[in-house]
């Protein structure tokens, strides 16, 4: 729209000064006026086209102006409209280019229009086109540094948000390789162990267990061989027991030293729950405390444990906070890390706010431990 307004401007701009100043006729007056005004407009969609249209017209403006000076001031500011715009779609040796053809062509009028201040006209094309050039290719060139920067730090929070998704992957799969190790361990001694306790145990029944054995330790192989990668670039095995629900007060009792009000509600029968499913859930609330230390310190902290026939369901809800928090927002992998935990036990996930203002993670993990399959 503004630049429609401003061809339109310099096309009536142009028109008068020609037939006033300049004596041309009116009709051909207005044919230049109009014709240099359109090449503003052909510069927005065919850049190219649009200067030689401009450069054309600027020279016929030049010839048909014989008492004024080489370039008509009205033309030669449509001109320089042209050359900016199109200084934003071109290359610069394009653009380097323009300015060279825009000088040779006042040269050459300089030859046959002699005696109109073809030095100062000459001169002045030099100056102003090239001050253009240079002011419209700089802009360019900071805008595409920084569309160019824009688009690095899109791209660098995406990867490091791609990183930190395979890291908790990485960590919950090392954490379940150890729980479903040790289970694998116990069925291979069991099976080696239990031909022993039966007098006389049939053939089939110790070749059973012997190939009961033989897959647990095969499978035990197999998970060794595929966690080695994920090992390797700690600094040592982590070997130490991977924390359940029966830590649960000893982190809770971390927690209210800092200051934070949380409390416990457990319904149903509480009982050991399958490794796996102890393992992620204090995982999840550790990290749901985490949060609510972060964001909401000073606001109330209820969890609640629910033990169902079939289900662990278990929430941590945080009242709203008294102060808004001055904690920077970042992306961060905590609530991702939660919902890959509990995608991987086939649970359900919600995490959001609340409508008091406070926030609440709920979680549901099947229980499939024996005694409790659907």
């Amino acid at each position: 729209m503004f630049v429609a307004l401003l061809a339109m401007t310099l096309a009536g701009v142009s028109w008068h000064t020609l037939i006033e100043d300049f004596g041309v006729p009116n009709q051909v007056s207005a044919a230049i006026g109009i014709t240099q005004a359109s090449a503003l407009l052909f510069a927005l969609y065919w850049p190219v086209w649009g200067w030689w249209l401009s450069l054309g017209t600027l020279i016929i403006s030049a010839v048909v102006a014989a008492d004024g000076p080489l370039w008509p001031g009205p033309n030669l500011a449509t001109h320089l409209c042209v050359l900016a715009l199109v200084a934003f779609a071109v290359r610069p040796r394009v653009l380097m280019e323009m300015w060279v053809l825009t000088q040779l062509a006042g040269l050459l009028l300089a030859l046959f229009l002699t005696g109109r201040g073809v030095l100062e006209g000459v001169t002045a094309m030099a100056v102003f086109s090239g001050a253009v050039s240079v002011t419209a290719g700089a802009l360019k060139a900071r805008t595409e540094a920084l569309r160019r920067l824009a688009e690095e730090v899109r791209t660098g929070d995406e990867e490091r948000a791609r990183r930190a998704r395979l890291e908790e992957r990485a960590r919950i799969a090392r954490e379940l390789h150890d729980v479903v190790a040790h289970h694998m361990s116990v069925i291979a001694i069991q099976a080696e162990a239990a031909p022993h306790r039966v007098e006389e145990p049939p053939q089939e029944l110790t070749r059973a267990f012997g190939m009961i054995r033989q897959n647990a330790v095969e499978a035990m192989a197999e998970l060794h061989r595929v966690l080695k990668v994920l090992r390797e670039d700690e600094p040592g095995p982590a070997e130490e027991p991977q924390p359940t629900l029966q830590l649960l007060d000893e982190l809770l009792s971390g927690v209210r030293g800092t200051g934070l009000q949380v409390t416990v509600k457990i319904t149903g029968q509480q009982r050991p729950l399958p490794s796996g499913v102890e393992l992620s859930a204090y995982r999840i609330i550790q990290e749901s405390l985490s949060n609510v230390l972060r964001h909401a310190p000073d606001a109330p902290t209820e969890i609640t444990l629910d033990y169902q026939r079939d289900r662990f369901d278990f929430q941590v809800r945080n009242g709203p906070p008294s102060t808004p928090s001055t904690t920077e927002e970042r992306p961060g992998h905590g609530l991702p890390g939660m919902r890959e935990r509990v995608g991987m036990l086939g649970g359900e996930f919600t995490a959001g706010p609340e409508p008091d203002g406070g926030y609440a993670v709920r979680v549901s993990l099947p229980d499939r431990s024996e005694g409790h399959d659907t």
